[in-house]
């Protein structure tokens, strides 16, 4: 009986070891296609499309930018715009402009305070909200920097006729307005669809 206790453990043993083996082996094939789709996105993927422009967007005006001696990043270029057509926003009103946490905003904003780029003042409603305002040093830096972002802007679209940029400008502005739908049956269509389709 002994022997045919071993025997059957032993047995138990090997199906196991064969079994775990057979789930590495799923596991690592699993792993090995997601690294595939991974390494080789779709380039053609409007997603994709849309990221590498914002990318190149930003890396070239950024370039430009210092190549002319300001200073000026693309962040904090984003806070003085902003306040150029809202002036007087607090800084948590800026954050939710530029969709970044007040901490965030709060340090961007110390730098063009302590460059005399703005000025924040006290709220005569509310002495603990501080309002900001462009100085005339940000707002020249402003336009310094506002002119590069329009030269790359040029480039991009240099090579496109005045019909085609404003039907650029009009699925720009439909794509927008497409995902600033809420509620629940705002995707429409077929969701499983829509998942299977963003699998890049």
């Amino acid at each position: 009986m002994t022997w045919q206790r071993d025997e059957s453990h032993a047995l138990r043993m090997r199906d196991t070891a064969q079994t775990g083996a057979a789930g590495a082996r799923r596991k690592t094939l699993r792993e090995a296609s997601v690294t595939q789709v991974d390494e080789q996105p779709n380039r053609e993927h409007e997603g994709y499309l849309i990221k590498e422009l914002q990318q190149l967007l930003r890396t070239q005006i950024e370039a430009r930018i210092r190549a002319k001696g300001l200073w000026l990043s693309f962040p904090h270029s984003a806070v003085l715009m902003t306040l150029n057509e809202e002036p007087g926003l607090s800084g948590a009103q800026l954050a939710r402009r530029n969709s970044v946490t007040a901490q965030t905003m709060n340090g961007l904003l110390m730098p063009l305070e302590d460059k005399g780029l703005i000025e924040r003042r006290a709220d005569p409603e509310n002495a603990r909200i501080l309002k900001c305002y462009l100085k005339p040093k940000g707002a020249q830096i402003l336009e310094q920097g506002m002119h590069e972002a329009a030269a790359v802007f040029n480039q991009m679209l240099g090579k496109l006729s005045v019909r085609e940029r404003d039907q650029f400008r009009k699925i720009l502005r439909s794509c927008i307005a497409a995902l600033q739908v809420t509620g629940p049956d705002a995707a429409g269509g077929d969701r499983s669809a829509g998942r299977k389709r963003l699998k890049v």
